[in-house]
């Protein structure tokens, strides 16, 4: 007992039940209040301990009530609003391929709700989601180092804390690395030189934020291996910028020339009063375009195998009568073919009015660009690079829409002859 009558702080300790962890008692002293929960006179297994927190009502002080409602994440407390944010997004998250796909239905469709539906029907949604996933696959790389990057660049030049900064301490290092190594395999051979731009800027802030009175560390990794890995870099792609400049094509001289100059630049601060407005920038810029892109992108993801079909002159409609179409063969039955045209419109081809039918390389996937190191495209990722080359055989004429002249006459029938 202390000299003013009241249980001391030990006595009281004494005297509450063992719980699992330290757990404050309901002591009787002005402005403490125990965190633990239930009853006075009463310890709830798992309680809280007490954490100084501002303000207060009653005469609970400055740990009273608001202090649990902080801790425990609900109002009061920005971490919670925080936390209800992320669990939201990660509710929504599985959503974001089902939008891309719809869309992309709804794009070959032609806007036409009855063409959707019947695409809905027949489509393998297995398939479509393959080739949606197969096709976003880069966009997990750039959002994850651009993450990190932009959240430490901000903390080292500032000294301060933001939400950028937040979002880069959430992404573990495991991911990072996973992140390059799947860009490495799948991104083109021109955007390389900006994947290793990215992964040496958050190499060098990472070194700066975390290791700050390393200077030989310090230097290393920021001054050092960005020098060496840039000039390896300009040997290795010398004959492909050389000959994107003699070409002309810029887009691709500048994504081979630029960044491994700039690897040097980026691995460390920058003026505070520039740190805010450029990285807020930037991630809002990303935040913005990336949604964008990726749908433009999944857009012309193809659906179904380009075919053609070459239809017979007589018992198929006027319209399509000793024509090629190119497009893709939604279902077949025993009477007739659903063909839809890369223009959108529906068909029903009668099976007895089709000649033939044949695959059509996608022109989309066609290179654009005749730069190539070693014999690697720079459209080309790594996994294209090293995979065995398609097999060379002649393309087939009727692709452009050409028929051949067997349309003009009947199908032959069963013995081989003609009508």
């Amino acid at each position: 007992m202390s000299g003013t009558g009241e249980p001391s702080a030990a006595g009281a300790a004494r005297k509450a039940p063992p719980v699992d962890g330290p757990v404050d008692g309901l002591g009787e002293t002005p402005g403490e209040q125990s965190l633990s929960g239930g009853f006075p006179g009463y310890a709830s297994p798992g309680g809280f301990p007490r954490r100084p927190v501002a303000g207060g009502f009653g005469d609970r002080g400055s740990t009273g009530w608001p202090g649990v409602f902080r801790d425990r994440g609900f109002a009061g407390r920005p971490g919670g609003a925080r936390g209800g944010n992320q669990q939201w997004m990660l509710a929504a998250l599985p959503a974001f391929p089902l939008v891309l796909l719809v869309v992309r239905l709804w794009y070959a469709s032609r806007q036409d709700t009855q063409t959707l539906l019947l695409l809905v029907q027949h489509v393998s949604a297995l398939g479509l989601l393959t080739a949606v996933l197969l096709t976003i696959l880069w966009v997990l790389p750039a959002l994850v180092l651009a993450a990190r990057a932009l959240g430490v660049l901000y903390r080292v030049s500032t000294g301060r804390s933001s939400w950028l900064s937040v979002a880069a301490d959430r992404i573990p290092d495991w991911v990072v690395v996973v992140s390059v190594v799947v860009g490495l395999v799948s991104w083109q051979l021109r955007f390389l030189p900006t994947l290793a731009m990215l992964s040496l800027a958050v190499l060098g802030l990472s070194v700066h934020d975390r290791r700050p009175g390393r200077r030989d560390l310090v230097v290393v990794l920021t001054l050092a291996l960005p020098g060496v890995v840039g000039a390896g870099l300009y040997a290795w792609l010398a004959p492909a910028i050389g000959q994107a400049f003699a070409e002309g094509d810029v887009v691709t001289a500048v994504l081979l020339t630029l960044p491994p100059g700039l690897s040097v630049l980026l691995t460390g601060p920058i003026p505070a009063r520039a740190a805010a407005a450029l990285t807020s920038g930037l991630a809002v810029a990303v935040l913005a375009l990336t949604p964008l892109f990726t749908a433009a992108v999944v857009v012309q993801a193809p659906i179904l195998p380009l075919v053609g079909v070459e239809v017979a002159a007589k018992g198929a409609d006027e319209e399509i009568a000793g024509k090629v179409l190119l497009g893709y063969v939604i279902a077949t039955d025993d009477r007739v073919s659903t063909f839809l045209d890369r223009d959108g419109t529906v068909r029903f081809i009668a099976n007895g009015a089709v000649v033939s039918q044949f695959l059509c390389p996608d022109l989309g996937q066609i290179p654009r660009s005749r730069v190539a190191l070693h014999r690697w495209y720079v459209e080309h990722s790594v996994l294209a690079w090293f995979a065995p080359d398609p097999l060379e055989k002649p393309s087939d004429s009727r692709c452009p829409g050409r028929p051949t002249g067997r349309s003009d006459r009947e199908r032959p029938g069963p013995g081989g002859a003609t009508g």
